[in-house]
């Protein structure tokens, strides 16, 4: 991805000026870019990492749309304001998507659950490519230090830090698109999971790549007086990864078990711990279950970690490479990986088998759980589990050999608390006003997401076109460019 290193001096601050600065260089980032420059702004891209794209480019790239209706059924504890804007804009998103000729397939009814795709990569070049023919510049390894405002706590601009020095830059705006804070072990543990240091970072951070999401656009509200989002805190998407020590190139490919509704999932003692096709999260529960409420479950578990025990009709229905589920047979490609795994044609010596992974798998106690399960899905009673399954259609009885396991771990990709903003993408301040001249987009933007995953390139696209549309407009700050609320030192 194409980006321009800042030329300054080291010994002194450099000083820019422009109308709008983006901070984060994903879909959200430089769709919002791009938005404020085509209404008139000019404008600055900061990104901490050596590329732009930051997970967007490692993404199938899918933005997929849905009506409000079924977002408030689907993830019905989200902010209702920010999941109706989404709605509402996606479409807008792709249209303006087409005016620019960008690299965007795919096309579907407005309002109804259809889909356009972005080829990730072509499109991260294509909208630097926009915005430096545009006139604006897109500055990577230049991480936001920290949002400037000046005695009437409005945003003046940024301080940020190149290669070569800091850089000032005067801004009437500031769009804050950082791509959450899964990275960052004090949130993720005080959240979501004591076990952070087990989960693998599904993402633009996996194997430190690229810097860790640690939060930046989070901290810099909170740090004017932004609100936190009133939800999504403990939840997060992601999907199940090969368990180390499974090696993995890319933990963007469809390693992801969709069959976990199916199957029996385990902890790493053999117990059962959840519902796998529902999720179930604070006692809450969802009409739409499926793995991935299910892998933010694996998380809290011991080392997040959880086998997958399922039986050959599961594995030709919903496993294998040719079953419409990523055109990758599972069990193989996690035992390439070298994750733990089993086959087996009795459920007592799959038992046995993962007894010998070593770490600390009971037999008995899985044949215990698995017999029990199955009693129970064969009577239609699957509801009066000690841990009940509710969807009765997801409740197959394992008694087709052979017999399969897969160990696993929890693989996170994003987070879903975050900012609140209201439908122009404005922080709210904790008085419930806005923050004049801040704006947020894509995964900062907190509960849109809510346990139930609706989608981040969907989010980025239609905020990123919301909050760089209201970015353009902010006039300049009444109260005038001196930083006072704020030092540099």
């Amino acid at each position: 991805m194409r980006g321009v290193q800042v030329a300054a001096q080291a010994q002194s601050t450099q000083e820019l000026v422009t109308d709008v600065v983006v901070v984060g260089s994903g879909i959200a980032g430089l769709t919002a870019a791009v938005r404020a420059q085509k209404a008139g702004a000019r404008v600055i891209v900061l990104e901490k990492a050596y590329e732009s794209g930051g997970t967007t480019a490692h993404s199938e790239g899918g933005v997929a749309n849905s009506a409000y209706a079924a977002m408030r059924e689907s993830a019905p504890d989200g902010d209702p304001d920010v999941q109706r804007t989404v709605s509402e804009n996606v479409d807008r998103w792709a249209a303006f998507m087409d005016d620019l000729g960008a690299p965007v397939g795919g096309s579907g009814a407005p309002g109804t659950n259809s889909g356009r795709s972005i080829a990730p990569v072509m499109w991260v070049n294509f909208m630097v490519r926009t915005v430096e023919s545009g006139g604006g510049k897109v500055l990577v390894e230049t991480p936001m230090l920290r949002v400037l405002t000046n005695r009437q706590e409005e945003v003046v601009g940024v301080l940020a830090d190149s290669p070569k020095g800091l850089i000032r830059i005067r801004a009437k705006s500031v769009v804050l698109a950082t791509g959450g804070w899964m990275g960052n072990a004090q949130l993720v543990q005080q959240h979501i999971t004591r076990h952070f240091s087990s989960l693998r970072q599904r993402n633009a951070g996996f194997y430190d790549r690229k810097p860790p999401f640690l939060g930046d656009g989070l901290f810099a509200a909170l740090q004017l007086g932004g609100q936190p989002s009133t939800g999504g805190w403990d939840s997060f998407y992601g999907h199940l990864l090969p368990a180390r020590p499974g090696k993995i190139t890319n933990p963007m490919a469809n390693w992801s078990a969709y069959f976990s509704p199916q199957s029996v999932a385990v902890n790493r003692w053999g117990r059962r711990f959840t519902d796998e096709g529902a999720g179930k999260l604070s006692g809450r529960k969802f009409p739409r279950g499926g793995e991935q409420n299910c892998v933010q479950e694996v998380a809290r578990q011991p080392d997040a970690m959880a086998a997958y025990v399922y039986d050959d009709v599961i594995y030709k229905q919903f496993a294998c490479e040719n079953c419409g589920l990523g055109g990758i047979d599972k069990y193989i490609a996690y035992k390439m990986s070298g994750a733990p795994t089993a086959m087996a044609d009795t459920l007592s010596e799959l038992a046995k088998q993962m007894e010998a992974w070593g770490i600390g798998v009971s037999a008995e106690a899985l044949l215990h759980d698995v017999t029990e399960y199955n009693l129970a899905a064969e009577n239609g009673k699957t509801w009066a589990l000690p841990i009940p399954k509710q969807n009765a259609s997801q409740a197959f009885v394992l008694k087709n050999p052979p017999y399969y396991a897969i160990l696993g771990q929890a693989g996170i990709t994003s987070t879903h608390g975050g900012i609140r903003v209201n439908t122009l993408g404005q922080v709210l301040h904790r008085s419930g006003k806005p923050i004049a001249g801040l704006f947020a987009a894509g995964v900062d933007i907190g509960n849109f997401n809510n346990c139930t995953y609706l989608g981040n390139l969907t989010l980025g696209a239609a905020y990123g076109y919301v909050s760089g549309g209201s970015a353009a407009k902010q006039p300049a700050p009444r109260g005038g460019w001196e930083v006072t609320s704020i030092t540099e030192g």
